[in-house]
């Protein structure tokens, strides 16, 4: 199972009701927190992984997206990690144990901190993009992400440990 953890912000954007508190065994690397920002007037949401604090950036949310949000998550997941350059079957693997996402509050400050400076980051990164050609790259933005230090993690980059928790599932 996938938890992702919403901030009351985003809870209410997806009008969905959270669980009170966190399921009773999660493993972290299957804990995500959400949370919801806007960029030139866009929904946008940046995810994060909790054991890896592996995380990327969706732009452009709408309507439609709230309805099917953790299909949506699973997929971004997928896309992201693919994109990585991690190998299918690890992602798969790791997709086969997350058939149900369940919804619960944010459980952690330092995580939503590191959150908060990737949302940062990135409207930094998307608004350079976007005055040199035109368009936000969300696709680049996501692979910049990951190579941003994060002094707690044992391999410094979140992509590099998330690369080896899959790669030892």
């Amino acid at each position: 199972m996938i938890a992702i953890q919403c901030t009351k912000k985003l809870a209410t954007e997806l009008d969905i009701h959270l669980l009170s508190e966190k399921p009773e065994y999660v493993n972290p690397l299957y804990s995500w927190h959400a949370h919801l920002f806007s960029f030139k007037r866009r929904k946008c949401l940046l995810v994060m992984n909790n054991e890896t604090r592996y995380n990327f950036v969706i732009f452009g949310l709408v309507k439609a997206d709230c309805k099917r949000f953790g299909e949506l998550i699973k997929k971004q997941i997928s896309d992201n990690l693919l994109a990585d350059g991690l190998k299918e079957a690890w992602i798969d693997k790791y997709l086969q144990y997350s058939e149900n996402v369940s919804y619960t509050p944010t459980s952690d400050r330092s995580i939503l901190s590191q959150i908060n400076e990737m949302i940062v980051v990135a409207k930094y990164e998307m608004e350079g993009n976007i005055v040199e050609t035109g368009d936000p790259e969300i696709n680049q933005v996501n692979r910049m992400l990951n190579r941003y230090v994060f002094l707690k993690l044992p391999k410094l980059y979140s992509g590099e440990t998330m690369y080896d928790a899959l790669q030892n599932i």
